[in-house]
């Protein structure tokens, strides 16, 4: 099932989360960041019209595995002022909550500040990169609909001392919507940095999750190939705090990720 089928299901009530884009025995991360921006987006259209505030940042718990099958959305705003509005998200399986998101949207206003983001580093060029490739039974399900290209020698699985590495990400096929949505998508199908630092595969699954948008990446020319870089800030006790950073193909800065992640090895 594609990406942009995926989301339209998530605008109602309830979907059915597809097959094919798991990651363990959880539905992979992204696609259900996705999901439920794509289900914010609904809400407040219907609420407010085509006159929605742009997504500012995000705020993601992933309460559960959420599995292949039915799902329940549900949408509340919490407060919808003259510029700024909170809505929280949820999905529910089993009437159990799965994931919850905290939405903040903001309308531009006028200000005398700006401190623009960092351009983007000059890495090597995507074609020049090395693709992370997709084994059936070996690398994660989701991985299918991806290309994952990594700039540097800082690669999955070599026992490096230094969790961290750049590269570009991509939707396999082209006509993807270009939003915030299928942006966030994009940038969870990357694994937790540390994942250089290991000399064999390991499970590892994201906890918490935050993003924040620089600008709206609908109001942005089509990107084929977003630059991406990513560190690990500490990791301790099976668990690490990671933030990153995303351009577009201009290299524009767009948006800063940042993860709690869990690694079982």
């Amino acid at each position: 099932m594609k990406y942009s089928s995926i989301v339209e299901a998530a605008a109602g009530p309830t979907m059915t989360v597809p097959e094919g884009w798991g990651q363990g025995r959880a539905t992979f991360g992204g696609i259900v960041g996705a999901i439920l921006i794509a289900h914010m987006d609904a809400h407040l259209k219907a609420e407010q019209g085509d006159d929605v505030a742009p997504l500012r940042s995000f705020s993601l718990s992933f309460v559960a595995p959420m599995a292949p099958g039915p799902l329940t959305l549900s949408a509340e705003t919490l407060r919808a002022g003259k510029s700024v509005t909170q809505v929280q998200v949820t999905a529910r399986q089993d009437g159990q909550v799965v994931a919850t998101m905290l939405g903040s949207l903001g309308r531009p206003r006028p200000s005398s500040l700006a401190v623009p983001g960092a351009e983007a580093p000059a890495i090597k060029a995507p074609e020049d990169c090395t693709p992370m490739p997709f084994i059936e039974g070996v690398t994660p399900d989701f991985l299918r609909y991806f290309d994952l290209l990594y700039a540097g020698d800082n690669l999955p699985y070599t026992g490096s001392p230094r969790p961290d590495f750049e590269g570009y990400m991509r939707f396999k096929e082209g006509g993807e919507p270009q939003d915030a949505a299928s942006l966030a998508c994009l940038v969870d199908t990357w694994p937790a940095a540390v994942i250089t630092m290991l000399d064999k595969p390991a499970p590892m699954s994201s906890l918490t999750w935050t993003m924040d948008f620089l600008v709206d990446p609908a109001t942005l020319p089509p990107t084929r190939d977003w630059q991406y870089d990513v560190v690990t800030d500490a990791f301790a006790d099976g668990y690490g705090h990671t933030r990153s950073r995303i351009w577009d193909g201009a290299g524009r800065p767009v948006a800063f990720s940042r993860q709690a992640v869990v690694v079982f090895a």
